[in-house]
């Protein structure tokens, strides 16, 4: 039934709103003349710069989690959490923090409310070079996403009378609040190859290609523009302008989200709901050093690398997988209330009236089943790369990802940002500080990236939480990948 799925739709909105749980960025491993095979997830041309003959990634896992509605505020810094120096009146009888529901804040002066929850698990890959020139690679990997974008706070409002009711209130609000929701989950099987066409010792141009398989797993996207419902006198109701619709392979969204996730990003070819393609395509240019080996003793001897790459252009299909409904506002459509079938309805209460409504809108052409091919697109995006060398073993690094498709309602969603990366750089040993401007060039982050031989660990935003008591999300990933003589 469609207030079934309105009502399990808005308790997944109201999850996502309380655990503040968008795809991460990586972005410290990202821009690491290190990072190996890593680097082809944001350029393919990278592996035929790589100082080594191979790279081996085990595996990797990130996360990230951002609203702008709620927020965790504690009367305590996160440095002072980390430090044990809390004060006890905020502690338990057994000395561990007392978390109180009254720290977890509404933001009521937000008048556009959006989060972002994000997944991504990094298995096997592995990258060859082969002669002074060519390179080529494979890779697995598993990306969960979940979107929330133009909500209303009466929309809340309208959430939170939902999950402290038995049954439905007031459903016809829901449909004159606009909102965008996009969910899904899929795993690529990619093979790479790149190639230098230039190998001179000033200057090194390489370009490279990207082809995957892509598994999806789960889709669930409705957008509402807003429909509005209105009552003349006590004779009719009419719906006028906007549209709902939705498609979707499962309404467990979070189930989704995990699968693949919890199987190490192994290819899960069991429960397979959509099939597809992508492409990247990218170049890479590095000025100055002394030899085609790239490397000098134990740093990376370029002065300046700029690149540039167009990543997911492709998408996901589910034939015969997908679920869906449009209603439609356009051309006006209304609908008699002295009738004895609207009379009956209405002595059942509201659900009764909306099943009535969908009915009659269905009997005037306004309401439709979607039972065709759903395609649902890539996080399609344009990155451009540059990488300046200071001194020997210092180098500050600039990255700009601008998402495409963003008036699409059925897209997986990435965020656009610009971020700068200061770092020390060693063959066993770096550190960098991301600074960034990211989720679409609303919020600033500082974190924090280290990478111990084959090691590392980071986060995009968690260095400028640490004397903060206010948190609205944060990311953290890391795992276990090197780079082979």
């Amino acid at each position: 039934m469609f207030h079934r799925l309105i009502k399990l739709l808005l308790v997944f909105v109201f999850f996502i709103g309380n655990e503040k749980l968008n795809g991460q960025t990586f972005f410290g491993l990202q821009n690491s003349n290190y990072g190996g095979v890593n680097l082809i997830y944001t350029n393919p041309s990278t592996i035929a710069m790589m100082p080594q003959k191979r790279s081996a990634n085990i595996g990797g896992f990130g996360f990230n989690v951002d609203n702008n509605y709620l927020s965790l505020e504690t009367p305590f810094s996160l440095w002072q959490l980390v430090n044990n120096n809390v004060d006890d009146q905020y502690r338990n009888a057994n000395g561990g923090i007392d978390w109180q529901s009254s720290w977890l804040k509404e933001q009521g002066s937000v008048s556009e409310i959006w989060a972002n929850v994000g997944m991504e698990f990094r298995g096997p890959a592995y990258a060859n070079k082969f002669g002074d020139r060519f390179a080529w690679g494979t890779a697995t990997r598993t990306r969960s996403t979940a979107s929330i974008r133009n909500v209303s706070p009466e929309l809340i409002t309208w959430a939170k009378n939902l999950m402290d009711s038995t049954s439905v209130p007031n459903i016809l609000n829901f449909a004159t609040n606009s909102m965008t929701l996009s969910a899904n989950s899929f795993q690529e099987i990619s093979g790479v190859f790149a190639f230098r066409a230039i190998d001179a010792d000033a200057l090194k141009l390489a370009f490279g290609a990207t082809a995957k398989i892509i598994l999806g797993m789960g889709s669930f996207n409705i957008n509402n523009s807003g429909p509005q419902f209105k009552t003349y006198g006590i004779d009719s109701i009419s719906l006028s302008g906007g549209t709902i619709s939705a498609s979707y392979t499962d309404n467990n969204v979070m189930q989704q989200m995990l699968k693949g996730v919890l199987l190490g990003s192994l290819p899960n070819f069991n429960n397979i709901n959509g099939f597809g393609y992508g492409f990247d395509l990218g170049f890479s240019m590095e000025f100055g050093g002394s030899g085609s080996s790239l490397t000098k003793g134990r740093y990376r001897d370029h002065k300046l690398r700029i690149a540039g790459s167009v990543l997911d252009l492709g998408k996901i299909s589910y034939n015969n997988k997908s679920t869906g409904f449009e209603l439609s506002g356009t051309p006006t459509v209304t609908m008699p209330l002295n009738t004895p079938e609207f009379v009956l309805a209405a002595a059942q209460g509201s659900e009764a009236v909306f099943d009535h409504v969908i009915e009659y809108a269905k009997s005037k052409g306004a309401y439709k089943s979607i039972d065709v091919l759903t395609a649902v697109n890539l996080p399609a995006t344009v990155q451009l790369q540059a990488d300046y060398q200071i001194v020997r073993y210092i180098n500050v690094a600039a990255h700009w990802k601008q998402a495409l498709n963003l008036d699409d309602p059925f897209t997986v969603r990435t965020n656009s940002s610009l971020v700068v990366v200061p770092r020390f750089e060693h063959a066993w040993f770096e550190f960098s500080v991301p600074m960034s401007i990211y989720n679409n060039y609303r919020k600033f982050g500082m974190g924090g990236f280290m990478r111990l031989g084959p090691v590392f660990i980071g986060t995009d935003n968690f260095l400028n939480s640490l004397s903060a008591t206010k948190f609205t999300g944060m990311n953290m990933y890391f795992g276990f990948s090197t780079l082979i003589p």
